[in-house]
């Protein structure tokens, strides 16, 4: 069955990975699922934080791994991880078992985080099709997006039955895309070995020091994390206009707009070029999401999800140009150290905005953040004014 599965072909198998991996039901409502088990919200959240410090801890070894030992096996051990993950949340009576869930779910992020990137890159490397990668990358991650618009729509039907049902049923899109896992392969390249692990990371430090177009979008890749923060929030704030089951619904709506955004990024990126898409989309984005906050109407939730038409492009393009910056022999390292660094902005930024939030309100501790971010398009605007003196 696995030899069928590589004849698919990696950019193929993409597809059909994320659609059966990102199918989960119970996607926004995983936290009232934890209080009902462990009948405290500070217990309940603390899982997320072990989720993102597992995460952390594991970036950079899977990083490392990835390059040197193949994208294929660190992408099977990031699938696995995640159907362990599902089966300890599904069957826990307890907080331990939860505990143990959140560390799988930390393995399986670190493990895809910079790897599934590259892995596609260097496929369409090695078919000479390297300049389609927006394209594809565009299309992989849109499928990834429907997934999960699909799975929090029925979850909003089903939800009235029985929380843990989501999760037992989103059992079995996992264990498909386990399967489906072992049918990638490692495209053939060349790849200049590292003599060790510290002349690897050297190599890397090199990088940041001497690419200013790395260093730039790496401090805004990393700021960006903060956006992780305020999407844990968004529930709690559409929830002040809308029910519970309203939410869930406009939850979903930002899922599918960032599906057709991400459909339509391969063209928008073959008409204009990646800084000046990543540029405006950001202005978009933070101006749409910036008058919700400050005006918090009815009106707000359907602005913000609305402003979620900018994700695709705004990903697409900044992978783009990273991609093209990287070398093979760094490419998910580099990767992963933006993103461990983003998990200890994101697990500061969690705990202060949590306190803010019952201090000063939801909307308003949003907006702050919001602010804070406009630092992002600073720095997109710096590279897109060096990008068009070139």
């Amino acid at each position: 069955m696995f030899l069928k599965l590589k004849k698919i072909g990696n950019v193929k198998l993409f597809t059909y990975f994320y659609i059966f991996h990102n199918f989960r039901l119970y996607s926004v409502l995983a936290v009232i699922y934890f209080y009902q088990i462990t009948h405290s919200y500070a217990l309940s959240l603390s899982l997320f934080s072990i989720a993102q410090i597992s995460q952390g801890l594991f970036e950079i070894p899977l990083g490392y791994y990835s390059d040197k030992f193949g994208r294929s096996n660190c992408l099977r051990l990031g699938a696995v991880s995640s159907l362990l993950s599902i089966l300890f949340y599904a069957f826990s009576q307890n907080y331990l078992w939860l505990f143990i869930g959140s560390i799988f779910d930390g393995i399986s992020f670190a493990a895809f985080s910079g790897n599934n990137d590259a892995l596609l890159y260097e496929t369409l490397q090695s078919e000479n099709k390297k300049n389609d990668y927006h394209h594809e990358y565009g299309k992989m991650n849109s499928w990834l997006e429907l997934a999960g618009f699909t799975g929090v729509f029925f979850g909003s039907f089903l939800v009235t039955n029985s929380l843990s049902l989501l999760f037992y049923i989103s059992i079995i899109p996992r264990i498909i895309a386990t399967v489906l896992s072992f049918g990638f392969t490692d495209p053939k390249i060349n790849k200049n070995k590292s003599k060790s692990v510290k002349h690897h990371f050297y190599n890397s430090w090199l990088m940041y020091r001497n690419n200013l177009k790395i260093r730039l979008l790496s401090i805004a890749d990393i700021i960006g994390s903060m956006g992780g923060v305020l999407w844990n929030f968004q529930s709690a704030f559409y929830n002040i206009f809308l029910p519970i089951w309203a939410t869930n619904i406009v939850m979903s709506i930002n899922f599918f707009t960032s599906f057709v955004s991400f459909r339509l990024s391969g063209k928008l990126l073959a008409k204009y070029e990646a800084m000046k898409v990543l540029f405006y989309s950001e202005v978009y984005c933070r101006v749409l999401v910036i008058i919700a906050y400050i005006f918090p109407t009815i009106i707000s939730p359907f602005l913000v999800a609305t402003a979620s038409v900018s994700y695709g492009p705004s990903v697409v393009a900044k992978s783009t140009i990273l991609q093209n910056e990287f070398n093979n022999e760094q490419r998910a390292t580099m990767t992963s150290i933006n993103s461990f660094m983003g998990n200890i902005l994101y697990s500061i930024s969690a705990i202060i905005l949590g306190i803010c939030a019952d201090r000063f309100g939801v909307a308003k501790s949003l907006l702050v953040v919001q602010l804070l971010m406009l630092s992002i398009l600073i720095i997109y605007y710096i590279l897109y004014k060096q990008n068009k003196v070139k």
